[in-house]
């Protein structure tokens, strides 16, 4: 049998679709284009940070009101705290902002030796330009506070302390940068049980100027 060059040569049909395949475009990645396995999703925001933490912190009595205090006027008394807690982001509205709850315990020693329980609901900004420099963070929050003793030096005149008042806290956070992760933070805080403007009570609240460690996992 005589053959011409290939043309009599013919390919089986099967292999028709084998040699489509195996024609498709290879993609920049060495991956087949049209035959690629789809990538995951990308996490939510925030996904890959710890979400929990543990701190602790100590200060002393201010005998200044909070806008005071906030504009570095002080005036110190013999009455000191110590506290510590538990807190947890509670929703990521954004990379910048998370909602934040808290409780905490705190001893009281000096012009007064009561225990004080608090809670708190706390909005944290968490981006500011320097941060590639030192990873700062602003919070401020509030809820309920009891203490287990009246506090006396919350008493105002003839208006006795309450045990229960609306805790207040305002913080400014610091940390290493992201570039170098740390699960460590250090914190100063305002801790200030309020009367919420006599709304709870017509006593007055007092403020403490602490420092603390928070560690988050």
């Amino acid at each position: 049998m005589k053959y011409h060059g290939f043309a009599r040569f013919r390919l089986p049909a099967r292999a028709l679709p084998l040699m489509a395949v195996l024609a498709t475009p290879v993609a920049a990645d060495g991956r087949g284009g049209a035959h690629s396995t789809p990538e995951p999703a990308s996490a939510p925001l925030g996904g890959d940070s710890p979400s929990h933490s543990v701190f602790v912190y100590a200060g002393q009595w201010s005998d200044n009101r909070l806008g005071e205090i906030l504009t570095t006027r002080t005036n110190f008394r013999s009455s000191y705290l110590v506290a510590a807690g538990l807190s947890g982001v509670l929703h990521g509205f954004s990379e910048h902002l998370d909602l934040e709850g808290e409780i905490n315990a705190a001893q009281h020693w000096g012009k007064q030796h009561h225990l004080e329980i608090n809670a708190a609901a706390s909005l944290r900004w968490r981006t500011f330009p320097w941060d590639h420099y030192l990873d700062t963070s602003f919070a401020h929050g509030l809820g309920p506070s009891y203490a287990f003793e009246r506090p006396p030096v919350e008493s105002r005149g003839d208006q006795r302390a309450s045990r229960v008042l609306v805790f207040m806290m305002t913080e400014l956070a610091f940390a290493p940068p992201k570039a170098s992760y740390t699960a460590w933070e250090g914190f100063i805080r305002i801790h200030h049980p309020s009367g919420a403007y006599d709304i709870v009570s017509k006593a007055s609240g007092s403020n403490f100027v602490t420092f603390g460690l928070r560690h988050r996992f």
